[in-house]
């Protein structure tokens, strides 16, 4: 080993590990990197031999680099020292897939990769332990190999009769420790067979590892796969034994920064591709192009999966930069299928259906350890797709109690934990993609969106775009569908579907993934003046249109904050710095649907944003206060004794003139809200006189 970093040159004439262990040298380090692929060059029986005994060969390249180290003149006292070996290539000798670690592994070293779920806390272990005799005073050290600690079985002095347990006392001031922790890596989602369950895998990190990673994140590990008799009281004298991997490097995915993936000609591609014109329609056709149409839809999604700037507050913290966006529709309109071609183009989405999914299971849950009975954090869905989308199905579907869990991940985009005396705040940089179905089975037009879907509309404002997707007979377009779907229904069951798909697909599923997290590292759009000036009156035409003093809200100041990121969005998908005045123009499209489909009171004719944020039109709330003062006025003029409800009807008619529909269904609600009451049959009262 000593020769390998002595000797191996990368380019002739540039000794690049003696040129390393110089620089470690002049600034005290401790830790040397070796590339497999180096050592491979260099002697391919010495890497296949750390392939295989990894143990003694990295002990023995340990003790080379220490002797090159103290040939400089370094001190080597009371300092550990590390040789860390990594590998450049995606795909290495030493790469394994997790589900893939058999019985041949064992003592192996392996390369993967997975997301950490879990971490314990670090404690120290024991390696070297002195032990001091009650009987004579005498002290010695003995070195703990295994799991468990091994105690003297007699005294050093000769003549002391020392020999149980007892006898000896443990002098942890003087005795060798290590930090340790143990994690858990789980397969990594976008690897996994399909129907599969992700399988997992502890690991241990030792002395500077430990805390370098925490739960959320992907990481890349090469570690030695060992394995240890199973300690239990059931399983005592067990044959099967449990695994583990040791780890020797650990990296995060975001840290090595992944540009380093993309290759000359990609960047090539993703730059030409970027000055197309037309470049974001082609991206938006290019989410699940099985699904005829729906192009706004997909744009929404795409604007979700390229995210806006996230920048930092004048008072501290950061303002969102990623697009929230929900779709309500009829069954069989494409949703599902529009998010999971969102998912699959996503370099960092996970999916997930609303029954299937708990509070903790889309935030984070505090998970009680097996082995050690103490409480572990193990993150969710919006805590793991972090930097990417999550993607939620059957939003309608879930329990109340556990969609609340989302309201802080969406705008604060952090998800606080304070359980189990663990008290702690995860980043959640996520967008969310989210799509439901009415109440009734059919989106009724004359109801608001918070009474089709049954959404509290404090969530329902946290979403940037919500779009409702109406199935409607119309000839030409239908004709134009039936077409579609059974041309795709013609090709054969084992066809390439994957070089047939660019026929459907402007741009190839794995160039639009490295464009994605390419836009993602590289590109922060900002306002222009004409952009900022252009927002500016969009924004202020809906707010004055409506002069009165309970004048309709057509937009709100949140808005402001969604039209800035989409628009930012809409540039990134250009790879753009800069967010140009057509940018807007082509949010304000979108925009316009949004308030239109959400806001648009049938009864007045007017968009109106209360039908989100409270539930209810201006029109019906100004009606219902009319009303509840006409009731009042009517049962104060009768002592508030109780009323048949057929005298009450007319006198309201008249009076009014309030519909007879909406009398109805205002008194069914009043009573069944409890602000009414039925003493009996056909009468009413109030509960109490000051409602």
């Amino acid at each position: 080993m000593e020769d390998f970093y002595r000797l191996f040159q990368e380019t002739p004439g540039e000794y690049k590990y003696q040129n390393k262990i110089n620089d470690i040298s002049s600034k005290a380090g401790n830790t040397l990197l070796v590339y497999y692929e180096d050592l491979l060059a260099f002697d391919p029986q010495i890497a296949e031999l750390l392939k295989t005994d990894p143990e003694s060969l990295l002990e023995d390249a340990i003790e080379a680099f220490k002797n090159i180290l103290k040939f400089q003149g370094v001190s080597l006292k009371n300092r550990d020292f590390f040789v860390r070996v990594v590998t450049k290539e995606k795909i290495s000798p030493l790469s394994i897939f997790l589900r893939g670690l058999r019985a041949k592994n064992i003592d192996n070293l392996i390369w993967s990769k997975g997301i950490l779920v879990r971490s314990s806390t670090i404690r120290p272990k024991l390696l070297k332990a002195t032990f001091e005799c009650m009987e004579c005073g005498s002290k010695f050290e003995v070195i703990q190999l295994t799991s468990r600690i091994k105690w003297p079985k007699f005294c050093v002095n000769k003549r002391c009769k020392a020999k149980t347990q007892t006898d000896f006392r443990l002098i942890s001031k003087s005795s060798e420790f290590i930090d340790w922790q143990s994690i858990m890596i789980q397969e990594i989602p976008e690897d996994l067979p399909p129907g599969r369950i992700p399988r997992s895998v502890q690991a241990i990190l030792t002395y500077d590892l430990v805390d370098t990673v925490k739960p959320g994140d992907r990481v890349k590990i090469m570690g030695i796969f060992k394995s240890v008799l199973a300690q239990s009281t059931k399983s005592y004298n067990s044959t099967l034994f449990k695994t583990f991997i040791d780890v020797n490097f650990i990296e995060p995915e975001d840290k090595s920064n992944d540009i380093i993936e993309l290759s000359k000609e990609d960047k090539k591609k993703i730059e030409d591709l970027s000055k197309e014109p037309l470049i974001q329609k082609k991206i938006a056709r290019s989410i699940a192009p099985n699904i005829y149409g729906r192009d706004q839809l997909k744009m929404a999604c795409a604007l979700s999966l390229f995210g806006g700037t996230r920048r930092k507050k004048p008072g501290g913290g950061y303002k969102r930069g990623d697009p929230h966006f929900l779709m309500v529709g009829d069954p069989g309109t494409g949703k599902s299928e529009i998010l999971k071609g969102a998912v699959d183009i996503s370099p960092r989405g996970l999916y997930t259906s609303g029954k299937g999914s708990s509070g903790v299971g889309l935030t984070a849950a505090v998970i009680k350890e097996t082995d050690t009975g103490q409480m572990n954090l193990e993150a969710g869905v919006v805590v793991l797709a972090n930097g990417g989308v999550a993607a939620i199905d059957e939003f309608d579907k879930m329990e109340t109690a556990d969609r609340s869990a989302l309201h802080e991940a969406m705008e604060q985009q952090t998800v606080s934990i304070a359980k189990a005396g663990i008290v702690a705040t995860l980043k959640a940089q996520t967008a969310i993609i989210a799509a439901a179905n009415p109440r009734s089975g059919r989106y009724d037009r004359y109801k608001t969106a918070t009474q089709n879907i049954h959404l509290p509309p404090t969530l329902l404002s946290r979403f940037d775009l919500i779009f409702i997707v109406v199935d409607r007979p119309n000839p030409a377009d239908d004709a134009q569908m039936a077409e579609f779907i059974l041309k795709n229904s013609m090709t054969e069951p084992d066809e390439n579907i994957e070089g047939n798909d660019n026929i459907y697909a402007p741009i190839p599923k794995d160039l639009l993934k490295k464009y994605i997290k390419h836009a993602r590292r590289t590109c922060f759009p900002v306002l222009t003046d004409e952009a900022k000036e252009k927002i500016k009156d969009f924004y202020l035409k809906l707010r004055g249109q409506y002069d009165s003093e309970d004048a309709i809200i057509s937009i709100l100041a949140r808005n402001l904050d969604a039209l800035v990121r989409l628009s930012e969005a809409y540039a990134k998908m250009a790879l753009r710095d800069k967010v140009s005045k057509e940018d807007v123009e082509e949010i304000i499209i979108l925009f316009k649907r949004y308030l239109k489909d959400t806001g648009y009171d049938e009864t007045t004719g007017k968009i109106d944003m209360d039908r989100i944020f409270v539930g209810q039109s201006r029109s019906s709330i100004n009606k219902l206060e009319t009303l509840m003062n006409r009731l009042k006025e009517i049962f104060e003029d009768n002592n508030w004794k109780s009323l048949e409800k057929a005298s009450i009807f007319p006198i309201l008619e008249l009076e009014e003139s309030l519909d007879k529909k909406f009398i109805e269904d205002a008194i069914t609600e009043l009573l069944r809200e409890g602000t009414l009451y039925e003493p009996k049959n056909g009468f009413i009262n109030f509960t109490r006189k000051d409602d």
